[in-house]
């Protein structure tokens, strides 16, 4: 395969995929953008999330990722509390109504999966998986 078309192929895996997000976020009426279901989906997991652990884990600037957590809070999706490991910064935690909403991308998330991974056998998804996190590590170098 050559190189353009590899890039072509990953082109459009990604965008195709991130069309559909965007659809469905938008047919459940949220006044979010996919990145901050992102954001909810790392704070709703990482225990004692601060805005530095998300900067570091979405490879942003803490400028845009305290955009997205205002937003979030503004829309009381999440909300900040005292960091009981350093005073210095805060806590981020996710509220019931920001649950409801990581519950509902949950199961959207579920039903994009197997509508990407129809036709597609585990071995497939496991080589998959191998060579896609191989190929982000060596974009991260």
């Amino acid at each position: 395969m050559s190189d353009r078309k590899s890039l072509e192929s990953l082109f459009h895996l990604a965008h195709s995929l991130k069309r559909q997000m965007h659809d469905h976020i938008e047919e459940m009426e949220l006044d979010i953008a996919p990145m901050h279901v992102r954001v909810l989906k790392i704070i709703n997991i990482k225990n004692r999330c601060t805005a530095i652990d998300i900067a570091h884990l979405l490879n942003r600037d803490k400028a845009q990722v305290t955009r997205l957590l205002n937003t979030l809070i503004k829309q009381g999706y999440i909300v900040k509390e005292p960091n009981p490991d350093d005073k210095r910064s805060q806590c981020l935690r996710i509220t019931a109504d920001g649950l409801k909403i990581t519950n509902q991308i949950t199961n959207i998330d579920k039903k994009m999966f197997e509508l990407l991974s129809k036709d597609i056998s585990q071995e497939e998804l496991e080589t998959f998986d191998r060579i896609a996190s191989k190929m982000a590590r060596n974009l991260a170098k």
